[in-house]
């Protein structure tokens, strides 16, 4: 079940040991156990709001967001979301 961070369609959604992290209905980072995993921005102004808010509540540093194709690749091989996923 998902959960509403703020009024502006950040979501997250608790699933075994991880963390999912929603900007509207795109999957956009991951927190396990041993680190979180953020996009780098490749959609909206919102959504990139949305992204420094999830580094704030998650502690990670911007610097080390990963390229939009690392991680995609990085969730299907983890089974997150992975019919959502399509080539940008």
């Amino acid at each position: 079940m998902r959960n509403q961070i703020d009024s502006k369609s950040l979501y997250y959604e608790n699933i075994g040991d991880k963390t999912i992290y929603y900007s509207y209905n795109t999957t956009v980072a991951v927190k396990t156990p041993i680190d979180t995993y953020v996009s780098e921005n490749v959609w909206s102004i919102t959504t990139a709001k949305h992204l420094n808010r999830i580094e704030e509540l998650t502690g990670s540093n911007r610097e080390y967001r990963m390229r939009y194709k690392d991680f995609r690749d990085f969730c299907i091989k983890n089974n997150i979301n992975k019919s959502q996923f399509t080539e940008i």
